[in-house]
């Protein structure tokens, strides 16, 4: 259940996500920086360690939203968790690693999700759907574009929030990342299960996170709770590009 919505700019991008979940799981830590052979990655982090948004220090990010189950497939009980894929694959630092990375894991076990990966080097964006048993992957534009789930219906979601998303954009909308937060927090049509600011009785938007990428560095803001809680203040880490 999130909504990930993703602007070009000419010198990299911006990226904001909603994260929605039952307001029963475990609360996550703020990002934080890690550091590995490959550069710095920055992400949140669930208990688990593992996370459902992370970008690394040459501006290539993942983001894994769930999927819906095949309306006649059976799921097999979850061994895997989907929060695991991206501390695994962001390593790669090219599209088409990264794809021979995911094809060789094994995903059995794991529930259907969508993962979605930026290469602003390139202006490459892919998406992998896993549907449980069968991965596929596709090449996405690199124009501005917003993705959506929701355990109820991930095409109801599609459908209304994206409805949201196209009233509010104005070409020459002036400051696109005020207009990203104030789209993550809106309610469109009412506060509710398809809203992009999700309020349900047993799930909410528990989270934004937003993502800007320059020519020298590339920083994560961080937002725990609703994002229109209005007292609610954005924490930031930034690292330089290819640190």
């Amino acid at each position: 259940m999130c909504t990930l919505s993703f602007i070009p700019k000419p010198d990299g991008y911006l990226l904001a996500m909603n994260r929605d979940e039952l307001k029963s799981r475990a609360t996550a830590a703020p990002p934080s920086v890690h550091h590995s052979h490959s550069g710095s990655l920055i992400y949140p982090q669930e208990p688990s360690g593992g996370t459902w948004i992370a970008v690394n220090s040459q501006g290539n990010l993942l983001a894994v939203m769930n999927a819906n189950a095949p309306a006649d497939g059976v799921l097999p009980a979850k061994s895997t968790s989907r929060g695991n894929l991206i501390p695994t694959l962001l390593h790669k630092r090219s599209s088409l690693q990264m794809d021979r990375a995911i094809k060789s894991l094994g995903l059995a076990g794991m529930h259907p999700f969508r993962l979605f990966a930026l290469f602003p080097g390139t202006q490459e964006i892919l998406q992998w759907a896993w549907d449980g048993t069968r991965l596929s992957s596709r090449p996405q534009e690199w124009i501005r574009n917003h993705w959506f789930s929701s355990s109820r219906s991930d095409s109801r979601a599609e459908l209304e929030r994206g409805r949201a998303c196209e009233m509010s954009w104005h070409q020459d909308t002036p400051n696109a990342l005020e207009w990203l937060r104030s789209l993550h927090s809106s309610h469109i049509p009412d506060a509710g299960a398809f809203s992009i600011c999700v309020h349900r009785e047993d799930a909410a938007t528990v989270s934004y996170t937003e993502v800007v990428c320059g020519p020298r560095e590339v920083r994560m803001s961080y937002l725990a709770g609703h994002p229109c809680a209005v007292t609610s203040t954005l924490s930031t880490i930034a690292v330089p590009i290819g640190s």
